[in-house]
């Protein structure tokens, strides 16, 4: 037989006694709002300089720049959309909140990279085909105005690169000044050898780099979106630490998932001796607890203790067991 609750109220107060955290879901995330809005204005500025720049070099590759700058201000500003987003209180229809407004904001960002990049490349097909003169101390003057924005921007973001949504604003702002780069070196290699199928080329390059980085945001997004476990999280070793919780028997029916890659929470239904006392089975709770914030960063649990086990023996229980009844 089961018992229906996490724990009794004793043992609640003992898990707030001893610094049970349910910040990692409810509480605010460190703010980046700030940052993102004045990344969001230097970056159109960025878009300015490079639009007006490339139309007068002629220049596909700072133009193509110009297009994934473009990006960056569309990404910046829904970044920073999404850092308001998340700071609501949950509510009775979103119990988590709306923390995942980044997650949808980095997906929507890096499905717009990887059009652009096919553009890019579209257009630089047609380039390679009939190069063109292009003005190249206009390309570094305007891609260098991109670079050190760029890179100041990009320290501005430091120590937020665990938030997913400030992440993906990251990696547009230095694919941008990689890009802005590579427009600078092939500007000083087609001012002194005139080798004008330079120009498309650099534009390949950036499209290539914009692709990649898109590709693996699209990746880590979609992992979130169905749930995933956090890729630090090993089964093997938290079986084998309850384990060793005397009283402790075993772990079923677990469920990790993220809900952004900083906030994860995890659900399982804990079997202890049945000869066990409360006090027993609260200490068990709180050691796991602690285990599980230490060990994996993870302070959202809720931990259902059982004396016996019900339908549902296996450490992943199958969703069946739901729709039958006979789970948790």
């Amino acid at each position: 037989m089961s018992n229906p609750n996490e724990s009794s109220p004793g043992a609640g107060h003992e898990d707030n006694h001893h610094g049970h955290n349910h910040g990692a879901l409810g509480g605010h995330v460190p703010a980046t709002g700030t940052k993102l809005k004045w990344a969001f204005f230097a970056t159109f500025f960025i878009l300015v300089v490079e639009v007006v720049g490339g139309s007068l070099a002629n220049s596909l590759a700072l133009l193509s720049d110009a297009g994934h700058v473009l990006t960056d201000v569309a990404a910046l500003g829904l970044a920073w959309f999404a850092a308001i987003q998340a700071q609501k209180a949950p509510t009775l229809n979103k119990t988590f909140g709306y923390h995942r407004t980044g997650i949808l904001v980095a997906l929507a960002n890096s499905l717009t990279l990887i059009i652009i990049a096919f553009v890019i490349l579209y257009e630089a097909f047609h380039r390679f085909q009939n190069p063109q003169p292009v003005a190249s101390t206009i390309m570094y003057l305007s891609a260098g105005v991109g670079v050190m924005v760029n890179l100041t921007i990009a320290l501005g973001f430091r120590g937020g690169e665990d938030n997913l949504n400030v992440r993906s604003a990251l990696l547009h702002v230095l694919g941008d000044a990689a890009a802005s780069a590579g427009v600078i070196i092939g500007a000083v290699i087609m001012q002194f050898t005139h080798w004008y199928v330079v120009d498309p080329i650099i534009s390949v390059l950036i499209a290539l780099l914009i692709a990649w980085n898109a590709w693996k945001i699209v990746k880590e997004t979609v992992h979130i979106l169905m749930e995933g476990a956090p890729d630090n999280f090993e089964y093997d070793r938290l079986l084998a630490f309850v384990r060793t919780l005397p009283g402790a028997k075993d772990i079923h029916d677990l469920h990790v998932w993220s809900v952004t890659p900083e906030r994860v929470a995890l659900s399982c239904h804990l079997v202890v001796d049945p000869d066990g006392s409360l006090e027993r089975s609260t200490e068990i709770i709180k050691q796991l607890k602690q285990y599980l914030l230490e060990e994996f960063g993870i302070s959202h649990t809720t931990i259902e203790i059982e004396i016996g086990q019900c339908g549902c023996t296996a450490l992943l229980c199958h969703e069946t067991l739901w729709e039958s009844g006979k789970g948790a």
